[in-house]
């Protein structure tokens, strides 16, 4: 889902999550934070919109996003009311959110006529309109955007393509159509339809969707005098920080930081790989299908739109939720902290008691900053063997499927598929019963894991990184 370029919105974000990250580690979080968007935007700071004032009021909203908190919840409380209530006991409500301020409003007359269109005898446009919204004003069709009911039809109608549909960057990513516009024009998200796959957020050219984050949470315990934290690092981590560093010395650095304890989710990967193979061999005896769950974003839309394919997903846990379930059974007082490229493990980690916190790699980034770490420079490596390549592998589209092959005795026909659009249509030809497979492999983001909306490579070069580190094992 992203294209891994380093955009100006990328820049903003992680300057930021430094700035704020420093005032935390100083103990100046409360006393400055309202100082900050004056200290980071002045009249000479590039701009992107009229003027410092509006930029300062949607840097203060993305501040509330950054501490951890809902931005429409709390749009009457000052950053330094909600910076003085942290740590926070109660898990956020939602995890995906428009910033008001931030949205261009996006035109939203979703078809219009261009130059191409040639006042053709036929007038098909004109004939298939169902609601008469057509007219021929001076050689050249005009749609009247008050009757328009944006059914396509014209579009569709038009020998010369000149009918253009014009769609929001947010609207289009969104393979569920859980974004339309407010009466003012700004996007909304339908929360029943959104399953955080965070398309949306790596689409928007103005950076108003975004995540909320445990970023500032993390850093008040890391930064404390006795940290209690465990890092979990998602099996897409190889690469993120830099393509030529190795594992050990993300590990190294890791424990530099101050994190007390490193584990690589590819070990609770392996457990799930075996579990899962567990429940495929029954379904294969059966002639019955398996769903895959360790995509949170493609299990919810099981859940959300096709309820009753609900029942064929598999009931092992993922990978995230086994590795916090292990640490904490050894030392129920670690809280621990997933690291990867998701968004929708985000929303996982909302209902999973063992999860406490969610960061992206840019956060992590972030950290590593803020604390005077640059891997580059480090030379000093901590060997990282906690899985092979059986849960290594799952890190990219297939290596699930590929796993269950090489654990499981019987036979079996399978599927795999990446991007929620192909993952829908094939579900309706499941529920029409046209599949003959045993099991599907579902993944949200294109080409699994290494291509999530805040993954930092480019998704080959990762999925080359990963694959020579599962099978260095």
């Amino acid at each position: 889902m992203s294209n891994n370029a380093i955009s100006e919105i990328v820049k903003l974000k992680r300057k930021l999550y430094v700035e704020l990250l420093k005032l935390v580690k100083s103990g100046d979080l409360t006393a400055e934070i309202s100082n900050l968007s004056k200290k980071m935007i002045t009249k000479d700071t590039a701009r992107y919109r009229c003027c410092e004032f509006k930029e300062r009021a949607i840097f203060e909203e993305r501040i509330k996003a950054v501490l951890g908190f809902n931005i429409a919840e709390n749009s009457k409380k000052s950053l330094e009311e909600l910076a003085a209530s942290l740590p926070r006991w109660q898990k956020k409500k939602r995890i995906v959110e428009v910033i008001g301020k931030a949205c261009d409003s996006c035109p939203i007359d979703k078809y219009l006529v261009t130059d191409a269109c040639r006042n053709c005898v036929a007038h098909k446009c004109v004939n298939s309109c169902p609601v008469k919204a057509i007219v021929v004003i001076q050689n050249k069709a005009y749609i009247d955007q008050d009757k328009c009911v944006e059914c396509g039809k014209c579009a569709q109608a038009c020998s010369y393509n000149a009918i253009l549909e014009n769609e929001r960057p947010c609207s289009r990513a969104c393979e569920l159509d859980a974004i339309s516009s407010d009466s003012n024009r700004q996007a909304k998200i339908d929360q029943k339809k959104c399953v955080s796959c965070g398309s949306c957020i790596a689409a928007c050219p103005f950076g108003a969707i975004t995540a909320i984050s445990d970023l500032i949470e993390v850093a008040l315990n890391l930064f404390a005098e006795k940290n209690n934290l465990a890092v979990m690092l998602a099996p897409s981590f190889l690469g993120q920080f830099g393509h030529q560093q190795s594992a050990a010395k993300v590990n190294y650095a890791l424990k530099k930081v101050g994190f007390r304890l490193v584990r690589e989710v590819a070990a609770g990967a392996e457990i799930t790989a075996a579990a899962e193979a567990e429940e495929l061999e029954e379904k294969i005896e059966f002639n019955k299908t398996l769903l895959s769950s360790c995509c949170p974003a493609f299990k919810k839309m099981v859940e959300k739109e096709f309820e009753e394919l609900s029942a064929l997903i598999s009931k092992t846990d993922s990978p995230m939720s086994v590795t916090a379930a292990e640490i904490k059974s050894k030392n129920p007082e670690l809280k621990t902290v997933f690291v990867g490229p998701c968004t929708a493990k985000k929303a996982e980690a909302l209902k999973d008691k063992n999860v406490d916190y969610v960061l992206n790699f840019a956060e992590m980034l972030a950290l590593f900053t803020a604390s005077n770490i640059n891997l580059a420079q480090i030379n000093e490596e901590e060997e990282l063997n906690d899985a092979g390549q059986l849960g290594r592998q799952f890190a990219y589209a297939g290596g699930l499927q590929q796993s269950l092959k090489e654990l499981t005795a019987s036979d079996f026909k399978c599927r795999q598929l990446d991007g929620l659009g192909r993952l829908k249509k094939e579900l309706y030809l499941i529920r029409a019963n046209k599949h003959d497979y045993n099991f599907l492999e579902g993944m949200a983001c294109s080409g699994g894991c290494v291509g999530g909306p805040f993954s930092m490579i480019n998704q080959n070069l990762a999925k080359k990184l990963v694959k020579e580190f599962a099978e260095s094992f």
